[in-house]
């Protein structure tokens, strides 16, 4: 009887394993997700780096079990929210699309939204972190962390992990993102504890010169919500007045300051960042793989390719348990899922906001070092 059961279990082990490696077989259709993105204008880093997170994923996984492919139909928003508006409907109204992924910026996510439910699309925002992208009954989910999220992990890693108790706050007042989460994290830092000593708009030569002046008294550092060409500015500012201070940034800076300002990099040496992930970690073979593709194109360390390569699991996830395409059950799942394997961990979905872990880093040598990791 022993031997028996032992024969049943091998065989049922062997045969299990083969089903893992089973070669799919193409079926010769198509499922259309449409991609939304700024492939042009001022916002183009984040459409092009994106999409090639999103390229190499599908590289690792072209065809669906059932052996349909995953076509994606490109609309270049160029930037601007008229023209995503205007191209979304047209190909909406033209093509069977089934999902979108979207990789906008947060303003105008917030405001392409009511787009998505109006023609029922269900899609995933991969880097658009405002609060109101997700909306109670919509048809977009927030694969990345929230401004909220951000902001509770920074005040936490300032108050309980470096035991710091007052922070400046620098912000650019025409940057919608960079006012939210600044005064986000404000409000949050006060709330358990924390002093912030000031509060101040350097978008411009007249706020710049404000910080210049600004006498530091007891502050110990700086939190910025600025984009990498105004971090690089601030930074030479510290330099100049010789602030013995930190500074702690915001998601994506790294990947905005290989590609705008290069020749600058590394003034970002020693900058803590809010980050979904860290290129010092042991690495599986799956994202070994990912990221041997994406360094065929000089992006092994973009975030908004990493965060791509979740959304693509996150979609295959939907199709998969939706044979049918259908676009309620598509979009119940991409509000509620179970564990999904991530580029780096496991995340999963609830009420169409994100639970995975979040980093704080530090850049060194044009990588994030893993400083802390934060659920």
């Amino acid at each position: 009887m022993k031997i028996f059961l032992s024969l049943v279990l091998f065989f049922g082990i062997f045969f299990s394993g083969c089903d893992k490696n089973k070669v799919i077989r193409p079926s010769g259709k198509v499922v259309k997700v449409l991609v939304v993105a700024p492939f042009s204008g001022k916002d183009k880093r984040l459409g092009d780096q994106s999409m090639l997170g999103l390229k190499s994923a599908k590289k690792m996984k072209k065809y669906l079990p059932n052996g349909d492919e995953i076509v994606f139909e490109l609309c270049d928003t160029k930037s601007r929210l008229s023209v995503a508006k205007r191209e979304f409907s047209k190909i909406v109204n033209n093509e069977n699309i089934v999902a979108a992924i979207s990789f906008m910026s947060s303003t105008n996510m917030v405001s392409m939204r009511d787009e998505f439910k109006k023609y029922k699309i269900p899609a995933i925002a991969t880097i658009a972190t405002n609060n109101d992208v997700v909306k109670e009954g919509g048809y977009v989910s927030q694969i990345c962390m929230s401004n909220h999220h951000q902001s509770l992990v920074a005040a936490h890693y300032v108050r309980d992990e470096k035991l710091m108790q007052y922070v400046g706050i620098v912000f650019e007042s025409k940057n919608r993102y960079s006012v939210a989460l600044a005064k986000e994290f404000r409000d949050v830092f006060i709330k358990i504890g924390g002093k912030v000593n000031f509060f101040i708009d350097v978008g411009d030569k007249k706020g710049l010169e404000k910080l210049k002046n600004t006498r530091l008294k007891n502050t110990e550092i700086l939190f910025s919500s600025l984009n990498s060409t105004l971090t690089a500015k601030i930074f030479k500012i510290m330099h100049n007045k010789n602030w013995d201070i930190s500074l702690l940034g915001s998601d994506g800076l790294l990947s905005d300051a290989l590609e705008e300002t290069p020749k600058d990099i590394t003034l970002f040496d020693g900058i803590y960042v809010v980050d979904h992930y860290a290129q010092d970690l042991s690495l599986n073979k799956r994202r070994k793989t990912f990221e041997k593709y994406l360094e065929k194109d000089g992006y092994k360390n973009s975030t908004y390719a990493l965060l791509a390569y979740d959304g693509y699991q996150l979609l295959r996830y939907a199709l998969e348990t939706c044979p049918k395409y259908d676009k309620e059950c598509i979009n119940a799942v991409f509000q509620d899922s179970d564990v999904i394997k991530g580029i780096a961990g496991n995340f999963s979905m609830l009420d169409a906001k994100v639970k995975r872990e979040i980093y704080v880093d530090k850049i060194q040598n044009a990588t994030l070092h893993k400083e802390v990791i934060i659920y």
